[in-house]
């Protein structure tokens, strides 16, 4: 028996290479990380503007002696945190020890979005009558406006 064998080569194909578009990948990449930094950037400086304007309005109320009107304007964060009495003393403490505001300048700023709202903490060295203090503001964003959410005041002229 005369057995012929015939060898077949496998059937080829002509593969194209994967390409991978890389430059596409990467200036799509560049481009949404650049609208993340801008989204960013510009949600800083909008917040520096109205938290500077919120400060103030803060420190006018504070010089004229509106401590009802501050907590009146206060989120409901703020005037949960004690009772309303407690915070009208405490402004006026501060304001009594401390003396009228008279200039204060931005150290640092973050924002925080979550989905209790959209934070913002802000730290002023702030120049009173009667000597420095570094004051600490929480606000909450509420309808477009800032609202008071937390105070915090450190200076040597409170321990006199």
């Amino acid at each position: 028996m005369n057995t012929t064998q015939t060898m077949t080569s496998p059937v080829r194909t002509a593969h194209k290479p994967i390409r991978v578009f890389w430059k596409w990948s990467f200036f799509i990449t560049a481009v949404v990380l650049a609208f993340f930094m801008w989204q960013c950037a510009s949600g800083l400086l909008q917040g520096r503007r109205s938290s500077n304007e919120a400060v103030r309005q803060f420190h006018q109320q504070l010089n004229a002696g509106e401590y009802e009107v501050i907590c009146q304007e206060a989120s409901e964060g703020f005037t949960r945190s004690a009772k309303h009495d407690e915070l009208v003393n405490f402004l006026n403490g501060v304001h009594t020890k401390l003396g009228s505001a008279a200039s204060e300048s931005l150290l640092n700023i973050g924002v925080n979005a979550n989905t209790n709202g959209t934070f913002i903490t802000t730290r002023y060295n702030t120049q009173f009558a009667n000597g420095l203090g570094v004051e600490t503001f929480t606000w909450i964003k509420s309808a477009g406006a800032l609202k008071l959410y937390g105070y915090n005041v450190q200076s040597q002229a409170l321990l006199k």
